[in-house]
C-alpha cells in the first residue's frame, strides 16, 4: 500500500511536469525511477502485464490528477507566480538529481560518459534557446482531430525522450492554452484525440528507447542526465520580485525532492 501511494504522489509530479512549460514529464519519470519500467512495459505489454499494471497504474492515475488539478490553477500561477513555480521545481529536481546520477552509473561509468552528459546539456541548451528564444509563437486557426492527435503525439515524445518539454512546442503552435482549457473543462472531444495520439506515440517510440537501454544503458542515462540539466537550467526564473520568496520556494523544492529520493531509497 505504501508503494502504491508513493507512486501516486510521483505520478502527480510527473503530470505537473508534463504540462508545465520548461519541464519534462519523462525527465521527472526518470528521476523518480519510473521511466525504465514504463518504457519496458510500453515496448512489450505482454510481459508481466498484471504486475506492470499494478505498479504503474497509481503513477498514471496520479499523473492524470496532477494534470487536472494544475490546469485550474495554471493560468493564474503562470501569470502571477511563474518564478515561484519554476524555482520550486528547480529545487525538487536538484534534490532528486543525485539519485538519478547514481542510477546512471549502476552499470559502470567512464569519463567519456560524463563528457556525453556535458555535451548533451550544452548542445540541448543552445538548440532549445535558439528554437524558443528567437521565434514568435504561431496561431493555428483550425484545430481538428488530427491536430489534437498530433498534440498528443508531441506529449508522448516528452515521456519517451526525457528532457523534451512538449509544452514549449505546444505554446509555439498556439495549442497550449486551448489544451489547458480543455483539461480544466474535461472537454473529451479534445482530450480523447490527445490521449490516443499520446498513447500511440509512446508505444511506437518505446521499442526504440527500450532497445537503446539494452545495448547502451549507461550512455542513454547520461544523455538523460544532460537533458535533465538543460530542462532545469531553462526554467530558472529570469525576473522575480522577492529574493526571500525565491529562496523559500527553492528550499521547499529541495525538501520535497530529498524526501522523494529518501522514500525511493527506502
Amino acid at each position: 500500500m505504501k508503494n502504491l501511494f508513493v507512486n501516486f504522489i510521483k505520478g502527480i509530479f510527473i503530470g505537473v511536469g508534463a504540462v508545465l512549460p520548461g519541464l519534462s514529464g519523462g525527465a521527472l519519470a526518470a528521476i523518480f525511477g519510473l521511466y525504465e519500467p514504463l518504457i519496458n512495459f510500453a515496448s512489450n505489454m505482454k510481459k508481466d502485464f498484471v504486475a506492470n499494471v499494478k505498479f504503474l497504474f497509481p503513477a498514471v492515475l496520479g499523473g492524470l490528477v496532477g494534470v487536472f488539478l494544475l490546469s485550474h490553477a495554471l493560468g493564474y500561477f503562470l501569470e502571477y507566480h511563474l518564478a515561484e513555480i519554476s524555482i520550486f521545481f528547480v529545487g525538487a529536481m536538484m534534490g532528486i538529481f543525485p539519485a538519478l546520477v547514481k542510477k546512471a552509473g549502476e552499470k559502470g561509468r567512464e569519463p567519456v560518459h560524463l563528457l556525453i552528459t556535458v555535451t548533451v546539456a550544452i548542445g540541448a541548451f543552445l538548440l532549445f534557446s535558439k528554437i524558443f528564444g528567437t521565434t514568435t509563437p504561431t496561431s493555428l486557426s483550425a484545430t481538428g482531430i488530427g491536430t489534437w492527435m498530433a498534440s498528443g503525439g508531441i506529449i508522448g515524445l516528452g515521456v519517451t525522450f526525457p528532457g523534451l518539454s512538449p509544452s514549449n512546442f505546444l505554446m509555439y503552435l498556439g495549442l497550449y492554452q486551448p489544451l489547458n482549457l480543455a483539461i480544466s473543462q474535461l472537454n473529451f472531444t479534445i482530450l480523447i484525440p490527445v490521449a490516443i495520439g499520446g498513447v500511440l506515440s509512446v508505444i511506437l517510440t518505446a521499442k526504440l528507447v527500450s532497445y537503446l537501454l539494452k545495448i547502451a544503458y549507461t550512455v542513454v542515462y547520461h544523455v538523460i542526465l544532460g537533458l535533465v540539466l538543460t530542462s532545469t537550467v531553462m526554467i530558472l526564473p529570469r525576473n522575480f520580485n522577492s529574493p526571500w520568496t525565491i529562496g523559500v520556494c527553492l528550499f521547499a523544492g529541495l525538501v520535497v525532492g530529498n524526501l522523494m529520493s529518501h522514500i525511493e531509497h527506502k
